[in-house]
């Protein structure tokens, strides 16, 4: 519904509570994350799976375990999210990539949020990268918790909580660089995005709305309009990449009804 419940609150719980529910997620799962930026009310996610089963795997123990975690803290009942995930390929290409990456870094300054990309008060990756802060939450274990409760105990907050720490690797096609090279390329892309934004606000007119301003927005308030633009199947750079993998795609999609056909069919080995 659009709503500002992810967003950064002057405790920090919120953002706290998401590092912890996403670090668990990697540790469960195994997923390399190359950045990560959490807007008010959704967050953006970039990584590199083995395989779709282990994307999948992380997403449902993340966005499951967030929709109780943050509904504890604005007393939201029910689901959290209003539909599944939307996981979208991102081809070999390093144009591509390093388009990806700055799209993640750019939340909040494109948005006309913030001037700088330090200046966003929410989860985000950027200083993780450039000033080796490392992403820290809390899990909380609320199993232990309620046992506790049980025992008529009254935990605290951090009584069963466990810090976890969120692990962030280069993008594929950096690897090969030293840290030093990749720093210097991402501060690089967090100037041309602070560039833009600037730009963009002396053509609209206007200021940005502020960090403060921010976390002092109703988690709960409800925006009338909604940004319905739908979502590319696939981010490619170029026409070729981009067709060849809509052919792959195709394949895929022809292989799964032959095979669904073949089980209606009996064929219970396909």
């Amino acid at each position: 519904q659009g709503r500002y419940l992810l967003r950064p609150d002057r405790k920090g719980q919120v953002n706290e509570t998401l590092v912890g529910v996403l670090a668990r997620a990697q540790k469960q799962t195994g997923l390399s994350i190359i950045a990560v930026s959490v807007l008010s009310s959704h967050f953006h996610l970039l990584a590199f799976a083995e395989n779709a089963k282990q994307l999948a795997d992380f997403m449902r123990y993340a966005n499951g375990n967030l929709s109780g975690e943050i509904g504890r803290l604005h007393d939201w009942r029910g689901p959290l999210w209003q539909r599944r995930y939307r996981g979208i390929l991102v081809s070999d290409e390093e144009e591509e990539q390093i388009a990806r990456l700055k799209y993640v870094l750019g939340a909040g300054v494109k948005e006309l949020l913030v001037d700088r990309v330090f200046d966003w008060p929410g989860v985000h990756s950027a200083r993780a990268i450039l000033e080796d802060q490392p992403l820290q939450g809390w899990w909380f274990d609320r199993s232990r918790e309620y046992a506790a409760k049980q025992r008529r105990e009254r935990p605290g907050r951090y009584d069963y909580a466990e810090e976890e720490t969120l692990v962030l690797d280069p993008l594929p096609c950096w690897q090969h660089l030293p840290p030093k090279e990749i720093k210097r390329r991402v501060r690089d892309i967090v100037r041309e995005i602070e560039r833009e934004g600037a730009e963009e606000r002396r053509r609209k007119g206007q200021e940005s709305l502020g960090a403060e301003a921010v976390m002092s927005q109703d988690p709960h308030y409800r925006p009338k309009d909604l940004d319905s633009s739908p979502a590319p199947m696939f981010h490619a750079f170029r026409k070729k990449v981009r067709r060849e993998m809509w052919e792959a795609y195709a394949w895929v999609v022809a292989e799964y009804r032959e095979a669904a056909e073949r089980l209606r069919a009996g064929d219970r080995l396909v």
